[in-house]
């Protein structure tokens, strides 16, 4: 049976996507600040216990821990896990920090030791990998990982937004002359991102070819995701635009939903 494009591109290859969370950094202090209110907004205690799922390296979990929060982060990839790890020793948040290589969609049994979480985040669209039915299932176990009056933050982005600042090809560098060449095509049938991301490095005036991975995401419309939540058990109760807070419409791309047990 054939990988997935997540196993080719998180385990098999997972310096690649480097490019991609090193450009998200600059984002990092802006959204923890979007989610301390976020927090405050929907009760979730100060120092309370957080699941971080799809947390990558860290770059979410280990802020949040520095604040005084408890945080399990759980990720498909390893080597990100790895980083993880050294972050968190680097920064001095060991003891606040928990982190698990693990599949999302076996969350339930992964945890199946924890469910005192005050609130669950999924970050930066890490989820819509699969389909429906998996989403729906991944929201189910999260419910009963979560104490009751716990939330759930959902940050994705909004098909209503991707349609009206749709760009079909774009690119990006990092500090090591890596080139990421993204080409990206919206399935208006199914709403799935059928994207083609082709890596290149830099050597000398010329680009050496490294790798090219095939990527395949649902994206949602809020209406589809606040029915998703009601179905797994949910109560949707908010979402905004961005983590600015600002109401959401159908212009911003960003869009964060907040869910209740």
């Amino acid at each position: 049976m054939p990988k997935h494009w997540t196993e080719k591109l998180f385990i098999d290859e997972p310096d690649l996507f480097r490019i991609t969370i090193e450009a998200r950094f600059e984002k990092t202090e802006f959204e923890i600040e979007g989610l301390l209110k976020l927090f405050e907004l929907h009760g979730v205690p100060p120092g309370g216990t957080l699941l971080d799922m799809g947390c990558g390296i860290g770059r979410v979990s280990i802020p949040l821990a520095k604040k005084g929060y408890h945080v399990v982060g759980v990720d498909l990839s390893p080597s990100y896990i790895q980083r993880a790890i050294e972050y968190a020793k680097v920064e001095g948040v060991t003891e606040h920090t928990r982190f698990i290589v693990g599949d999302m969609r076996n969350i339930g049994s992964i945890l199946a030791d924890n469910n005192e979480f005050d609130a669950v985040l999924s970050m930066w669209t890490s989820m819509g990998y699969w389909n429906e039915a998996t989403d729906l299932s991944i929201l189910g176990q999260c419910l009963r990982l979560t104490k009751q009056g716990g939330i759930f933050i959902m940050h994705t982005a909004s098909r209503d937004g991707l349609i009206k600042r749709f760009q079909p090809r774009d690119f990006m560098f990092n500090e090591s002359g890596m080139l990421l060449m993204m080409e990206r095509t919206l399935n208006l049938e199914t709403s799935r991102m059928e994207n083609q991301w082709s890596y290149y490095q830099r050597d000398g005036e010329d680009l050496r070819f490294l790798n090219r991975v095939e990527i395949n995401h649902r994206v949602y419309s809020l209406h589809e995701l606040k029915k998703q939540f009601g179905e797994a058990g949910w109560e949707y109760v908010d979402a905004y635009g961005g983590f600015e807070l600002k109401p959401f419409t159908r212009d911003v791309f960003s869009m964060i939903i907040v869910a209740k047990k």
